[in-house]
């Protein structure tokens, strides 16, 4: 598509009744459950479900990272988006773990670990040391015990390059995929334990630099030093692992059969979002993505090696989009993060004028709601909502930002910088 035929679903006007479709949104998603109740977990704040539906009403954990990210700031829900950390890190002190969901038969896995990034968001927001204090104990809780895990059938995460795998107690590769949040995927061959994920990896990297950098506001220098140390030691294994010369892209590593996967995914992006690729690997991976991933609408999932699973081509996710912005961005490829970032926002108008709705996923190759797996599609979905408020503002923040340089509001933490 040519920018003129995306501009007539980026009129201000547009934007702004999506904007005002959001706004009026979320009381529709907030819920309160104090206490248990049958498989629901009690929480001691209230929540935002991912959905208004029969299904998705539980605190999910991964999809909590963008919403708290939208909502920190808003004069109404800030203290909502700042309960649900807190939420998460209740769970920690009471569990263990975090679990996928605040289900009690979720309780055998996690999603991906972003409570760091989400504690990172709410101290920049307040500046209070003494939550941050309380927050870092579980979150060094929660690394050391779930992601650096050595104990089969309960916590075996650790594998033995160093690098770290998707789980679940049952020892399931179906399940330790939907820890990934990827489910269902082709991505793994359907041999998800076997597999040391990128997207993974690179998301302990930050957890490691957060961690580092908690010990550091307190003046621990031991454990600052371990932290780093732990952090430049897993961007050393991603780099040796991970990284395909020949291809110039970061791929998934098969640690039983000690070779990379060969199927070209988004998740390759991640080593660019987190910082951990050099500047001639940023080109080269920015280079395959608008060859192989960029599609007329956004950022597909995957190249075409699959059809019909929700994770895989022809559809696009929310937060997947923007952790691609952000890593353009953060390697000063300004034009190319506001193509599509102009690409996902005027997908979103689009389908709204169609149907009134915002939803869970999009098919970025057609212009259209995303193909569906287990279920149908959701409509409402409070990723995407959150994504869409990040991305409007970002595509202002953008505007005038020079190419080739780190625009100066990512410079601030953003939970992943």
């Amino acid at each position: 598509m040519s920018p003129d035929e995306f501009s007539k679903y980026l009129k201000q006007k547009d934007i702004n009744e999506v904007l005002a479709y959001i706004d009026s949104y979320w009381p529709k998603l907030i819920k309160s459950n104090p206490s248990d109740l049958r498989s629901l977990i009690g929480l001691p704040n209230p929540y935002i479900v991912p959905a208004a539906s029969e299904v998705f009403q539980e605190q999910y954990y991964w999809d909590s990272y963008p919403i708290v990210r939208a909502l920190i700031d808003h004069p109404k829900y800030k203290k909502v988006a700042v309960g649900m950390v807190d939420n998460l890190l209740h769970e920690v002190e009471r569990f263990g773990i975090v679990p996928n969901a605040s289900r009690f038969y979720f309780l055998s896995r996690s999603q991906p670990p972003l409570l760091s990034s989400m504690v990172s968001v709410v101290y920049d927001a307040t500046g209070d040391k003494i939550w941050l204090r309380r927050a870092a104990k579980l979150l060094e809780d929660e690394y050391n015990d779930v992601w650096m895990g050595k104990i089969h059938l309960r916590n075996y995460r650790l594998t033995w390059t160093g690098l770290c795998r998707y789980y679940d107690l049952n020892a399931l590769d179906l399940l330790a995929e939907a820890e990934s949040g990827w489910d269902m995927t082709s991505r793994f061959g359907g041999k998800c334990l076997s597999y040391c994920p990128v997207d993974l990896n690179s998301l302990l990297y930050i957890y490691e630099r957060d961690l580092s950098e908690c010990y550091q506001i307190f003046g621990n220098s031991k454990k600052d030093e371990k932290f780093r140390k732990a952090s430049e030691k897993r961007a050393d294994l991603i780099n040796k692992y991970m990284w395909n010369e020949e291809e110039g892209y970061y791929f998934d590593y098969n640690f039983e059969k000690k070779q990379r996967s060969p199927l070209i995914t988004i998740a390759g992006i991640y080593p660019l979002n987190v910082g951990i690729a050099t500047f001639k690997q940023a080109r080269r991976s920015v280079g395959l993505i608008e060859r192989e991933l960029q599609k007329s609408w956004g950022v597909v999932q995957s190249v075409r090696f699959v059809e019909n699973k929700q994770w895989d081509w022809p559809n696009g996710w929310a937060p997947i989009q923007l952790r691609v912005v952000e890593a353009l961005l953060r390697y000063g490829y300004i034009r190319l993060a506001r193509r599509f970032m102009t690409k996902w926002i005027a997908l979103n108008v689009k389908v709204f004028k169609e149907t009134g709705e915002l939803w869970e996923k999009y098919d970025v190759v057609h212009g259209r709601v995303g193909i569906p797996d287990r279920y149908p599609t959701v409509p409402g979905f409070a990723w995407t909502n959150a994504v869409f408020m990040i991305m409007v503002k970002m595509l202002a923040q953008t505007e005038n930002a020079p190419e080739g340089a780190t625009p100066i509001f990512m410079v601030r933490r953003l939970g992943w910088f």
